[in-house]
């Protein structure tokens, strides 16, 4: 089974276009896949279910159990050299299994991974993070996640959407996962829909800006009661984040 898993992830990594993307071999890159989930989440991996058992502990000290998967990895050319680019995320598919039935109230995990190829050991963490909880019933919304460059530099991030409905209100806002400093962040507070102006709904995406010296800016356009309103949102690297501005 750890066989078939690792030619499923290397096959997928092979999917990958686009001038800034250089696949690595699939061998080596689905094994450091391997490494670097064993590393964060130990030996734990299920052959059953084709995932790492992980327990996670909330703010509260309140743990849940989850099985973690990884995407697709992505190689990109860095200023430095090669670049790898994953992220993990709980499986939701699990039967039969009452550890890993979610309730409403339970989130879905996001770990992400950046590392720099090369070295004795063919790989270094450039930044990483287990687990951090996003959207209801064990639903991260990332696995939807997309694949983003955000600067001329080579940096690089996943957008994505999470959120939930409650008593018929949907509450939703934009994630973009990035490494800055060292350390892997979510630099947006961009909403899709918010709790009060449920008539109101966001759509944003990352501008291509070949003059940027920093950050991309993120286009977004604001649809309500039949009109719409397009404007760009820089990025503040003073507090390292996408805000809408004032009144928007």
């Amino acid at each position: 089974m750890k066989t078939v898993i690792a030619a499923a992830i290397a096959w997928a990594a092979l999917g990958a276009t686009g001038s800034a993307l250089a696949q690595a071999s699939a061998p080596d890159t689905a094994s450091i896949v391997k490494e670097v989930m064993d590393d964060t989440y130990g030996q734990t991996y299920d052959a059953k279910n084709a995932c790492w058992a992980f327990t996670w502990k909330d703010d509260q000290g309140e743990s849940a159990d989850y099985c973690m998967r990884a995407s697709a990895p992505q190689v990109v050319d860095g200023p430095k050299g090669k670049l790898l680019y994953f992220y993990s995320y709980n499986a939701t598919d699990i039967r039969g299994d009452t550890r890993y039935g979610y309730s409403q109230v339970q989130p879905g995990l996001m770990g992400a991974f950046k590392l720099r190829l090369g070295g004795k050991q063919g790989w270094t963490y450039e930044a990483s993070e287990a687990a951090t909880d996003y959207g209801t019933a064990g639903d991260c919304g990332c696995t939807r996640a997309r694949f983003v460059k955000l600067s001329n530099a080579g940096d690089y991030g996943w957008l994505f959407v999470s959120g939930g409905t409650w008593q018929g209100v949907s509450v939703a806002d934009y994630s973009l996962v990035a490494a800055i400093k060292g350390r892997i962040t979510d630099i947006s507070k961009i909403p899709q829909v918010t709790e009060k102006a449920q008539g109101v709904t966001y759509t944003a995406t990352v501008k291509d800006d070949p003059t940027a010296k920093g950050f991309y800016p993120l286009h977004v356009v604001k649809k309500s009661a039949g009109t719409s309103e397009e404007f760009d949102v820089p990025f503040d690297a003073a507090k390292s984040v996408y805000a809408l501005p004032a009144g928007r």
